[in-house]
């Protein structure tokens, strides 16, 4: 499986939370998968590219060609696959497109919305690959109450809780991203 990893470029987060998300890319290696991201080489991202290294498995990196210039010492040019785009939106088009399933590893504004596309595409029925938010340290709970409070408020439909899952246990996260089926829910539950 193509496991898309969005996450943290920040050289600045605390040391648990790459610990936990290198820990979760070796983890994921091991059982046979690959990992689909921004070519990060620091932070979550840089995280989950030596995890997943170190379990052997296979990085697909992919990066705006701007990068190059600008942001290089960002970027992991040791990738197994690197791909170069022209923008962030054909960035995300590809990751998107390549990945199997998403992990929302810690992150900032970025991963945020990263996470809120791949929902909403999901909720539109444009995919109905699995989700998984990885709360490290309970990092996502306020964006978990966040949802939460958008559907008693009715804004969002409680079905919605199907599209995405939160872990905080590799494994449970595994059987998930492994088997999800939505809960047999069709577009139609979620309008």
């Amino acid at each position: 499986m193509e496991i898309c990893v969005f996450g943290a470029a920040s050289k600045t987060i605390d040391e648990k939370y790459l610990i936990a998300v290198e820990e979760m890319g070796e983890f994921f290696a091991k059982r046979g998968n690959n990992l689909v991201f921004g070519a990060g080489n620091t932070g979550s991202m840089g995280a989950a590219a030596r995890g997943f290294k170190k379990g052997g498995g296979r990085i697909h990196g992919v990066v705006p060609s701007f990068f190059k210039n600008d942001l290089s010492d960002f970027v992991n040019w040791r990738c197994d696959k690197l791909t170069l785009t022209d923008t962030m939106r054909e960035r995300k088009s590809i990751m998107e497109r390549e990945a199997d399933a998403f992990i929302i590893a810690p992150g900032g504004i970025g991963t945020f919305e990263e996470f809120f596309e791949v929902l909403t595409l999901k909720q539109l029925g444009q995919h109905r690959k699995p989700i998984a938010v990885y709360n490290v340290c309970g990092y996502y709970n306020a964006l978990n109450d966040l949802i939460e409070q958008a559907m008693e408020s009715h804004f969002v439909r409680p079905t919605c809780r199907s599209l995405y899952k939160t872990f905080d246990n590799l494994e449970e996260m595994a059987d998930y991203l492994e088997n999800d089926d939505m809960e047999g829910m069709s577009l139609y539950d979620f309008k």
